[in-house]
């Protein structure tokens, strides 16, 4: 097999329709919406948006009096209520963006009302409060990037692929309306994803090679070398509550298959996840979580990637090596080597802290991917406590191409991983989507035709990686469960770049920048246990160890 492998990702929307009881024995502004909500029975207000004052009881939202008069929301409404930030309360301008003119307020920013008029004062941005960084107050890519790295960093080896997970956030996002829109957005900002598109195979040498030993030709895996695809799984017989504009969008925006389904088992999506990934992927979902009544839609988005290295290690330096785990007790792990090289795919920073390296992937139709490895000289959980877009820009700019010869000695990792999403996006501010009665997905489904609420109920990602002397194979899955209700010459001495230490990764796009992957490795592969497979004669057909268990995922 060759390396850098799948990913994939979906999101799955239950219903339980039901109806909400109108109050009919008052009138008030709510009754007039769609969907219609009913009046309350008191006057208890809990949450106020655009519409007017509402209230809850019998757990349900109920609307309070006649609603905003209209020419008031006019004058007093601004642009930057939908994206998560409120209205400032005086005119003063610090910043302008597309979206439009932002003031600083209580050290937070807010957007300028539409009854300021354009003689409103500027103010100078050197007096924003130090508190408050100025630029887009709705890009958040960095946070996100890095965001379940820094939640989850408990000393223990992490994966997981911030493009996915944004690719699925965004196709969630398309359905949200107010405020978990604008939840969304503020975690994800603006910035429209890079697309890319599939990427053929052409390994015919391997697979020539495999093929003359018949023995081993089922194993056999036709991966594309990359692979993104999107898809909407409908159940039949909630396809008419899905609102065309929906569908139509993600069509047209993430080439969206959209496929209706029965849903009466869990072959059909299996089988669609397991041919977009190559056969890597299988039996994601179960008969009986498909089967449920109560499921509505599948959103789906899966990610392939498998690329090898420009410049590839060779099997007969890989050997056992020295590996000091956090807690300071070395080990033996299995560690590739390349001894004397230098080429302009592979680059370096040697820094009192830290020890970065980059390694290139092979360039296919323009795309290119890179391996980045850091590995600071003390603590790596207190290195990713502050990790950050700026610090990874800096690391880019002191990087040095290896026009020196060098001396590269990493070790060999392969382990899974289960991130805590549902958790974690929580605490990041992605709360109402979660929320039974908060959650507001109409720009996705007709909830008054549905005469009920979606909400996603649950996140799953798990993912797995294998780091390789060809390359490097990865795959994830992430499942959001949502349930209804109603609601990387000189002839001089080497430089030595030894990765002996608890080190993150990071796998982006080498133009773009775009973060595929990032983890951590604390425990890489125990060299014990890996040096049979150099010894097994298969491994020269660049089977390895799947020989005894292909695919095992």
């Amino acid at each position: 097999m060759n390396s850098l492998t799948l990913f994939f990702l979906g999101l799955i929307l239950i219903y339980i329709p039901t109806c909400l009881s109108q109050n009919e024995d008052k009138q008030c502004f709510s009754q007039s919406l769609k969907p219609s909500y009913p009046c309350c029975e008191g006057n208890k207000i809990v949450f106020t948006d655009k519409d007017g004052d509402w209230g809850v009881e019998h757990n349900k939202w109920c609307g309070i009096g006649n609603g905003n008069d209209p020419s008031e929301e006019l004058n007093e409404s601004c642009f930057s209520v939908v994206l998560g930030y409120n209205c400032c309360e005086k005119c003063k301008v610090v910043l302008t963006d597309k979206d439009g003119k932002w003031g600083v307020e209580h050290n937070k920013w807010c957007g300028i009302k539409d009854s300021c008029t354009s003689d409103v004062e500027v103010e100078p941005v050197q007096n924003v409060p130090k508190e408050v960084e100025v630029k887009d107050p709705v890009q958040n890519d960095v946070d996100f990037d890095f965001a379940f790295l820094k939640i989850e960093n408990n000393k223990k080896n992490v994966l997981y692929s911030p493009l996915s997970i944004k690719y699925a956030l965004k196709m969630l996002q398309e359905g949200a309306s107010n405020n978990t829109y604008a939840e969304i957005n503020k975690f994800i900002g603006n910035t429209e994803l890079t697309k890319y598109t599939t990427i053929e195979k052409g390994n015919e040498d391997l697979i020539e090679t495999i093929m003359r030993n018949s023995e081993y030709s089922m194993l056999i895996n036709n991966n594309n070398i990359l692979s993104i695809a999107n898809g909407l799984f409908i159940r039949d017989a909630f396809y008419k509550y899905v609102i065309t504009e929906y569908i139509n969008t993600l069509k047209e925006k993430y080439d969206a298959e959209i496929i209706e389904d029965s849903f009466e088992s869990a072959q059909n999506v299996n089988q669609w996840i397991e041919d977009k990934t190559s056969g890597i992927i299988k039996n994601v979902l179960s008969d009986d979580v498909v089967s449920d009544p109560d499921i509505g839609m599948l959103i789906i988005n899966t990610l392939a990637i498998d690329m090898e290295w420009v410049v590839q290690f060779r099997k007969e330096d890989t050997s056992g090596q020295p590996f000091y785990k956090d807690d300071g007790e070395e080990i033996t792990a299995t560690t590739l080597s390349c001894d004397g090289i230098s080429s302009v795919n592979f680059s370096y920073y040697l820094g009192d802290d830290i020890t970065v390296l980059t390694m290139d992937l092979k360039k296919y139709d323009e795309v290119q991917l890179e391996f980045m490895t850091i590995m600071p000289k003390e603590n790596l959980t207190a290195y990713i406590e502050n990790i950050s877009k700026e610090q990874i820009d800096q690391i880019d700019k002191n990087l040095k191409l290896a026009t020196d010869k060098i001396h590269i000695e990493i070790p060999k990792f392969k382990f899974d991983y289960d991130l805590k999403l549902k958790n974690d996006l929580i605490e990041l501010g992605i709360e109402d989507a979660f929320d039974e009665i908060k959650a507001d997905f109409s720009k996705m489904v007709d909830l008054e035709k549905l005469g009920g609420n979606i909400y996603v109920s649950d996140a799953l990602h798990k993912t797995n990686i294998e780091f390789t002397e060809k390359g490097v194979k990865a795959a994830a899955v992430t499942v959001m469960l949502t349930a209804g209700s109603l609601g990387f010459p000189g002839n001089v001495k080497s430089i030595d770049i030894i990765i002996d230490k608890p080190f993150m990764f990071i796998i982006r796009d080498k133009n773009t920048k775009n973060i595929w992957f990032t983890g951590t490795v604390y425990e890489p592969d125990l060299w014990e246990n890996d040096k049979k497979i150099y010894e097994n004669p298969f491994y020269e057909l660049n089977l390895g160890e799947d020989v005894d268990g292909f695919n095992k995922f």
